[in-house]
């Protein structure tokens, strides 16, 4: 899933030139021209009031759509934080991040994407560097997050030795056993809980290669 996300985020980044000018003709409609871009729903606005034609639509649409399989990337990503009771800031910086409302105009994606040097110095600095960051920044946060739990899922489920154990009959297990040891034995009749299942440890590893 997260191939498709950057497959998807790498026609945006091409794209980015048309953006930038779908971002200003709707500003202009809009007399916002003096503020920066600084969230979702700012973009999202700027579609649905103030977008003039087709091609603006198109390059909002796809921005929004890269921005919605994050935020599905981090809800999957949450899920097996939460079957594997982890936390991280890591996780709380993307929830905060992929909020509609979050503020990022202030962000600077650096080496080594290239969506901010791509910009003039003006656009940079006062307008839309925080716009063509987002993306990128998050798809970082989301990496680091996976590969977190990735090391988080090898400590709590340790990889199993499934190697076939040595056959032995009972009569051989009773000679090789101490006597004190078949003396002192006590027959448990009571149940016992079961222990965790391989399956779970191979379901959340599989689950976050696929993510991969």
């Amino acid at each position: 899933m997260m191939l498709l996300v950057e497959e998807k985020q790498q026609r945006f980044r091409q794209q980015q030139f048309t953006f930038i000018t779908a971002l200003e003709r709707s500003r202009e409609h809009a007399r916002h021209q003096t503020q920066p871009v600084s969230t979702v729903t700012e973009v999202q606005w700027y579609m649905t009031h103030h977008c003039s034609n087709a091609t603006d639509k198109r390059i909002f649409l796809l921005f929004l759509d890269v921005i919605d399989d994050l935020k599905l990337l981090f809800q999957k990503i949450e899920s097996l934080a939460s079957a594997l009771n982890h936390s991280s800031e890591v996780l709380d910086t993307c929830r905060n991040v992929l909020s509609p409302d979050c503020d990022f105009s202030r962000f600077q994606a650096h080496y080594p994407h290239d969506m901010v040097n791509r910009l003039s110095c003006n656009e940079a600095r006062n307008y839309y560097g925080g716009v063509v960051s987002v993306i990128p920044m998050t798809l970082d946060l989301l990496k680091i997050a996976i590969s977190d739990l990735i090391q988080a899922s090898k400590e709590t489920y340790p990889p199993m030795d499934f190697s076939a154990p040595q056959m032995t009959t009972t009569a051989d297990s009773l000679e090789n056993t101490p006597v004190n040891v078949l003396t002192d034995t006590k027959v448990s009749t009571g149940s016992s809980k079961p222990a965790k299942h391989p399956k779970q440890d191979y379901d959340i590893t599989r689950t976050l290669t696929y993510l991969f």
